[in-house]
């Protein structure tokens, strides 16, 4: 009889120690979901807040594209989401891992468009200066705009992909449900 108890005892405190799992888990990624929308919804105020004159509201593709990518990159990251891996099956619906996982694919987007943006600039200022310290006359120096041929498109995409995200907001909030 004693050792009926145990066992009882045994897989009840089991049970609760994974119930505990669970909700931490849980309440890690949902609070990772909401810091990388907070920094995002920061990150895009900053881009687009103008300290401009009423004349530049319609600055071109390429100058805001230059402003995004002077300016730092911030933290989005899906480490809880990655190192509570074990636990995603238990932890959340099918959805629910569709959409955390959509989530943070769209967040890795961002990161990938803001490095080819950064890369492109890199390429043509490296291209134009190669060029720039030959001591040819300018005028016959060629010139590379790869940047003001891609930036418009990735911007646009990072515009997108950006405006879906803030507006969806977490995918584990429960209001949204």
């Amino acid at each position: 009889m004693g050792l009926g108890s145990r066992e009882l005892s045994d897989w009840r405190k089991a049970k609760k120690a994974r119930k505990r799992k669970i909700n931490s888990t849980r309440t890690l990624i949902l609070l990772e979901n909401e810091r990388n929308l907070e920094s995002l919804k920061e990150f895009w105020y900053k881009l687009n807040k103008s300290d401009e004159s009423e004349e530049n509201i319609d600055e071109s593709k390429i100058d805001i594209a230059k402003r995004l990518i002077k300016m730092p990159m911030p933290c989005l990251d899906d480490f809880m989401w990655r190192k509570h891996a074990s636990l995603l099956t238990i932890t959340f619906k099918d959805k629910e891992i569709v959409d955390v996982s959509t989530f943070n694919n769209c967040l890795e987007s961002l990161k990938s468009i803001y490095s080819k943006l950064v890369d492109l600039d890199t390429m043509d200022r490296e291209f134009n200066s190669t060029y720039a310290s030959s001591g040819a006359e300018l005028s016959s120096l060629p010139h590379s705009n790869r940047f003001k041929e891609e930036a418009p498109g990735l911007l646009d995409e990072f515009e997108e992909i950006t405006l879906a995200l803030l507006k969806n907001g977490n995918p584990l909030d429960k209001k949204k449900s």
